[in-house]
């Protein structure tokens, strides 16, 4: 969905990015779900452990893009996303296959508020997406050490 929630986020109509809000609540619900569905019936694949964090990162960073287009992101902002998400997945790389990095809550949360201020930034102006976003960006510096700290090979 991130394809048509960035086309919808591009326009300059308010009322057609009030569409695109509600196809990206709809896409982050159905992924909340999805993951859900799938730890109560133990239907987990790697595949999946792999894509879903995956898809996360395109519609978080894809549309942190768009906002910076139409000036309702600063560029700081998505860069410290951007960084925060590389250097976890490097982590992730240089980790032996036998030790997993499952998300902690706090990510999850950092996922949750970063895509509510994403939503918000597209459509509201003043302080409520600021106000997310110094949460969002706490969360994201917060998740970013938390890893390496539990999972740094000593």
């Amino acid at each position: 969905m991130a394809p048509v929630v960035l086309f919808l986020w591009l326009n300059p109509h308010e009322s057609v990015r009030w569409w695109g809000v509600l196809l990206f609540v709809i896409a982050g619900l159905t992924d909340y779900f999805d993951g859900v569905v799938a730890r109560t019936t133990h239907r987990t694949t790697a595949i999946g452990a792999y894509l879903d964090p995956l898809a996360d990162k395109i519609l978080v960073l894809g549309t942190g893009l768009a906002l910076i287009s139409i000036h309702r992101l600063a560029v700081g902002v998505l860069f410290i996303l951007l960084v925060r998400e590389l250097s976890v997945t490097g982590l992730r790389s240089v980790l032996p296959k036998d030790q997993h990095m499952p998300a902690s809550q706090a990510a999850k949360w950092k996922t949750t508020v970063q895509m509510i201020a994403l939503g918000s930034s597209s459509v509201l102006t003043g302080p409520i997406p600021w106000i997310l976003w110094i949460v969002a960006l706490g969360l994201t510096l917060w998740t970013g050490f938390e890893y390496f700290y539990q999972h740094w090979p000593r």
